[in-house]
């Protein structure tokens, strides 16, 4: 009775209560991951993150922005990672980034006044001088053409020059996961249907979201996480 009447209780305020139910990563573990390029590292959440599903796996983490590079190695230091202090591209160049002064938000494109009216917080930005590289140029170099790895892209607008400057590589990865966007946030930024379209003829079918952001006035889908399977296992 004290269950069913407290339960009530939230649902008078408007509020659902439910059971939680774990994540199951059965299809992460069935493709067998001993790498991950994480791209877009920011300060390592989701090296953090990935390490506890995966912790035999090597991770290899691309952060351009000084600041949460140098918060990168300190909050990774105990995880099986290599890091590397430049942003990822169509090919090799000095640019400026805007930083943001939410780190996250941070992009080599400029954000679109939806994106300042949606998220505020994240308007206010400084500018870096930063290297850019191409990823098919270093992948020799990362010697993970033998393994079976997850790419990660999370660029903020820029997800199609690093699938051009990494196309080689990324068309060979078992898993991707990348941030899509449905709405403009950043000027001349890649939307859903072009980067699916690109990653499907690339072989890979989309597998769903794990996480969907949604415009709080219109209730329209801003942004998601989202999965992408190569069809052939190896």
């Amino acid at each position: 009775m004290l269950k069913k009447y407290i339960k009530g209780l939230f649902q008078f305020f408007g509020i659902s209560v439910r059971r939680y139910i774990p994540p199951s990563y059965g299809w992460i573990y069935a493709r067998n991951i001993t790498a991950v390029l994480d791209i877009g590292a920011n300060t390592g959440q989701y090296a953090l993150a990935i390490s506890k599903i995966l912790p035999e796996s090597k991770i290899y983490s691309f952060e351009p922005i000084k600041k949460c590079y140098d918060d990168l190695i300190i909050n990774t230091e105990k995880l099986n990672i290599e890091t590397f202090n430049f942003a990822l591209g169509e090919n090799e160049y000095e640019t400026e980034i805007n930083v943001s002064s939410h780190s996250p938000s941070s992009s080599l494109l400029r954000m679109t006044d939806l994106h300042k009216k949606l998220y505020s917080h994240t308007k206010n930005f400084t500018v870096e001088k930063i290297s850019v590289k191409a990823l098919d140029q270093i992948a020799h170099d990362l010697n993970i053409s033998k393994e079976n790895y997850l790419v990660k892209i999370d660029a903020q607008g820029f997800e199609d020059k690093i699938i051009k400057g990494g196309y080689n590589t990324i068309k060979n990865a078992q898993i991707i996961q990348v941030e899509m966007t449905y709405q403009e946030l950043y000027e001349g930024q890649p939307l859903f249907d072009n980067i699916y379209q690109v990653l499907n003829e690339m072989g890979f079918d989309f597998s769903g979201n794990i996480s969907q952001v949604y415009n709080p006035d219109t209730g329209e889908l801003v942004y998601s996480d989202s999965i992408f399977l190569r069809t052939q296992l190896k």
